[in-house]
Formats: C-alpha cells, structure tokens, sequence
C-alpha cells in the first residue's frame, strides 16, 4: 500500500507562500556639518543663564558698550541673583537681517543666542550632578542655507568644550545635556543639529595625572 506524500506548498494551492524576508533597513550615511552656507552666525556662551553671550559680527554700537554695565548681576551665582524689580535695567536688542552693515541682531543670532545659552546651562547642571567642577563652553554656528523646496532653512550647530576632561570621559556628559537641554529638542527634526565635543587644551594633562 503506498502511504500519501506530504502535500508540497509549491505546489498545492491550499497552501499559502512562506512571506518573503523583510528588507534591511537602509543605513543612511552619518551626518556632518553643512558646507553651503550662505551666511554663519556665531554666539558664544559662557555661564550658562548666569553669564553672558557674545555676538560675532555683531552691531557695532553694542559691541562697544560694557555687558556688566547692562546686567549689574551678571557673575553671582544662580541662587543670589535676585528677582528682577520693574525698575532694573533691561537691555533692548535691536533686530536686523545677515547684512553688512547690520543695524540689529539677526533671527540666526538670537537662534545661537537661545540654544548657546539652554545648551551651556544644561551642561553645567549635568557637570554639578557628577560633582565636577569642570567649567564648560558652549560656541553656537546657524548657518543659513538655500532650501530646495523653496526658501530658506537654518542648519544649527554648537561647538562644546570641557575644559581639563578627556573626549572619552566629556562625550557622554555631553550627549546628557544636548538630551535634556530644551532648545536641543526644539530643534530635533528630520535636519537634526550638531553637536560636536572640541577636547579642550589642558584635557592630555588632566589624563596624564
């Protein structure tokens, strides 16, 4: 007596195909800074929301004028700088466009300006929390590019130091902060901002001891 045969899925049309293997997801190449930039505004950040920024490039007449003068606070620590009173001095930041001569600060500067400053603040506060007493700069780049669909896009970038630290030890001090820092996740998107660790001078001699 001659037993059945195993049905063949090939050939049995009861049987449904075996699902074809899902495709690998496609590596996308990793990014880097844009080199296209039709103009660059640069900030740099130094204490956080206790310190100051600096404008490159900035209007001339500011440039000119003390920032302690304009912020009696400035330098103190976060916990005795005391509320602002209507009757403190403020300072109006005059706006303009990315041209020569400027009259004012531009959307790119005040871009720089926001995430230098939240970006610098954050770090410190993730440098407190590990006990360290490393000071930290933060440099902002918003570079203004051409954008294929039409108009115009800025492409963020911030230049971060920890001075005396080691890059292996810095980097993931850094990506702590570029997480929780607000402006950072503002501007997370499908053109994501860089953020690079720049090893400080001193860091060799910080490992050597």
């Amino acid at each position: 007596m001659v037993q059945p045969s195993s049905p063949n899925p090939a050939t049995n049309p009861a049987t449904p195909p075996a699902p074809a293997p899902a495709p690998a997801p496609a590596q996308s190449a990793p990014r880097g800074p844009r080199t296209d930039a039709l103009y660059v505004a640069r900030v740099d950040n130094v204490g956080g929301t206790s310190g100051q920024v600096r404008v490159h490039d900035g209007p001339a007449a500011l440039a000119a004028e003390d920032p302690a003068a304009a912020r009696p606070d400035s330098g103190r620590p976060a916990a005795e700088v005391p509320a602002r009173t209507p009757s403190a001095p403020e300072v109006s930041l005059p706006t303009g466009g990315p041209t020569t001569p400027a009259r004012g600060f531009n959307p790119e500067q005040f871009l720089a300006m926001a995430w230098s400053t939240c970006l610098g603040e954050t770090l410190r506060v993730v440098l407190s929390e590990h006990g360290l007493p490393h000071d930290s700069h933060v440099s902002v780049e918003v570079g203004l590019h051409r954008d294929p669909s039409g108009g115009y896009l800025f492409a963020p970038r911030a230049l971060v130091t920890i001075d005396a630290m080691a890059a292996d030890e810095a980097q993931p001090l850094l990506e702590a902060a570029h997480a929780r820092c607000p402006v950072s996740k503002l501007l997370r998107g499908p053109d994501e901002p860089v953020v690079e660790l720049h090893e400080s001078a001193d860091a060799g001699e910080s490992a050597q001891g």
